[in-house]
């Protein structure tokens, strides 16, 4: 696992990267931790799926972590951003970021064991994946980057959040016994399975998905399918906000 611990205060750095090594000793977790002491240096070279995590100090010189983090997110989604801070003031804007979490300094042991906990609960959670093999070359697609599978006469296609659609040599119900493990996968036709997080909107027999891709769905059962995307959607933010509101009592 890739981690940056991004703060002004060389000190402040190495106590955090001291209990990180700590509890992954004790966990028996390989950490690769890189230090910056600057936003700047971290944005530098900056690239999509490079970090697991980011520790950002939000009070810096220069760019601060909040601005770093928006900058971050304009081109990766997927970091889990952790903030270190030594005011509770930036916790909504570091809500708005989509930060995992938030860490008063001076780090304590016992608050960065359990953010680290959480993390890994998620990552295993993410790390559901669907393997396939197309033209001799493995993938290991984890169900969240899943947008839709659908199936043709003998062809089955699989799409991917980067836009990207593999045709593999797995069998439609192969592939439906597997993903419908996970409670975000929409069968709307035969042979089209969808991703709820990824649904725009249904209209006259069409499902229409993110990236301009859409499928004909059932349309006597579409009122049904309005009504299931809504409810997981409501569901989804109603959890998430009850997470980011325990965070905030914590």
């Amino acid at each position: 696992m890739n981690i940056a611990i991004v703060d002004d205060r060389k000190e402040d750095r190495e106590k955090l990267s001291s209990i990180l090594l700590k509890y992954a000793a004790a966990c028996s977790e390989k950490l690769n931790i890189q230090h910056f002491e600057s936003a700047e240096a971290l944005l530098d070279n900056y690239q999509p799926f490079l970090y697991t995590i980011l520790f950002l100090d939000i009070y810096m010189d220069g760019i601060s972590g909040m601005q770093a983090a928006e900058i971050i997110r304009k081109t990766d989604s997927d970091v889990i951003l952790v903030f270190l801070t030594t005011s509770a003031e930036h916790h909504v804007a570091a809500l708005h970021n989509h930060a995992f979490d938030y860490i008063e300094k001076p780090a304590k042991q016992v608050q960065v064991y359990r953010i680290m906990d959480d993390i890994l609960k998620r990552k295993t959670a993410l790390n559901q994946s669907l393997s396939f093999s197309v033209n001799r070359t493995e993938y290991h697609l984890a169900f969240c980057d899943i947008v839709a599978v659908s199936a043709s006469a003998h062809n089955v296609e699989i799409y991917d959040k980067h836009e990207n659609t593999y045709t593999p040599r797995l069998t439609f119900s192969g592939i439906c016994d597997e993903i419908f493990q996970d409670k975000r996968f929409l069968l709307i036709l035969r042979g089209v399975i969808v991703n709820m997080d990824f649904i725009q909107s249904f209209k006259s027999g069409v499902c229409y998905l993110e990236s301009g891709i859409e499928f004909p769905c059932n349309l006597r059962k579409e009122k049904q399918f309005v009504s299931t995307w809504q409810n997981y959607i409501f569901q989804k933010l109603r959890k998430e906000a009850m997470e980011r509101r325990n965070k905030i009592k914590q």
